[in-house]
């Protein structure tokens, strides 16, 4: 079991501090949970070429996947259908609009690990991360180098993407990466995940609120190494991307602010309807150790006020082509 937490303002964020509004259409440009399930990157890749959106990216995904620096996954364009975003009703904080984007990116294919910001703060590009928290996996004594950094804010998230020549991905660009427009979560509508099939690192029903960082979920305490629930990926023609649902929250560059109702191309924080002064509380993807099943659903969201730091939120970051 892993180290048990007791700081309860670590997961205020996830114990009631953070809002959070849920959606759960399910989709992936690949047939992910099929592919991912046996491991066949193919079977992803010829549902891709059967779905609307997906479809005019695969054939892109397969030709440019080289142009991705290793470690992470070449992510077509939608087309110019985009795709349906978010799944609430008109006026709702997720309400269902379509979003196009024109450009591909790559993401990084894990978490952005212990490794690699240690690697950032020891050239002095990156702050150390807050460790005063038992789950904090920058803490050397802990020993766990290919685990998600956590404990670090969204500034200090940003601040190593751009050191990495990249940036934290929009809203958009995880929703759609995870496999947006037809599936509930990355690996496809079902199965529903539970500890026992590997899908994700979560908790079933969450962790208690009194206790939010605890002794809790399907390993204990505490994130997994990255990758190590590969059934789970959402799976594109150029490669996998693991972890996208469960194990940690991720920052996004976006605000958190209602959706607009009408179409959007190329959505950007800067550029949102609803943004007008500045932005304390930033949107948050793909649930986390702590978190229950919901929250692994691909058009599942959260918010944090930017200054958190916590041991159930990380980041990983993407590179506009």
């Amino acid at each position: 079991m892993r180290a048990v937490v007791g700081v309860a303002v670590a997961v205020a964020l996830l114990a009631g501090s953070c809002r959070e509004a849920s959606g759960g259409t399910a989709p992936a440009p690949s047939d992910a949970g099929s592919a991912a399930a046996s491991g066949s990157a193919a079977a992803s890749g010829s549902a891709a070429a059967s779905g609307s959106a997906a479809a005019s990216g695969s054939a892109a995904a397969s030709g440019s996947a080289a142009a991705c620096p290793e470690g992470e996954v070449f992510i077509p364009a939608t087309g110019p259908e985009g795709f349906t975003m978010g799944r609430g009703a008109p006026g709702r904080l997720d309400q269902a609009h379509t979003v196009v984007l024109t450009r591909p990116f790559c993401m990084d294919a894990t978490e952005v690990t212990v490794t690699a910001y240690r690697a950032c703060v020891d050239r002095g590009a990156c702050t150390i991360p807050q460790l005063n928290d038992a789950n904090s996996n920058f803490r050397p004594e802990l020993d766990r180098p290919n685990h998600p950094i956590n404990m670090v804010n969204f500034t200090q998230a940003t601040r190593f993407c751009e050191a990495s020549g990249k940036s934290l991905p929009t809203e958009a660009q995880f929703e759609w990466a995870a496999g947006a427009g037809q599936r509930k979560y990355p690996w496809g509508d079902a199965p529903d995940p539970t500890c026992e099939d590997g899908l994700a690192d979560f908790t079933p029903g969450g962790t208690p609120k009194r206790d939010p960082a605890g002794d809790h979920g399907c390993h204990g305490g505490g994130t997994s190494p990255v990758g190590a629930h590969p059934k789970g990926a959402a799976v594109w023609p150029a490669g996998a991307l693991q972890d996208i649902a469960g194990n940690l929250w991720e920052w996004t560059a976006d605000c958190y602010v209602p959706y607009p109702r009408e179409k959007v191309v190329d959505p950007s924080p800067q550029r949102h309807p609803s943004f007008e002064r500045g932005c304390y509380v930033r949107s948050l993807r793909g649930g986390g150790w702590n978190r229950s099943r919901e929250a692994l659903q691909v058009t599942y969201r959260a918010g944090s006020k930017l200054t958190y730091r916590v041991p159930g939120l990380g980041f990983r970051c993407v590179r506009t082509r």
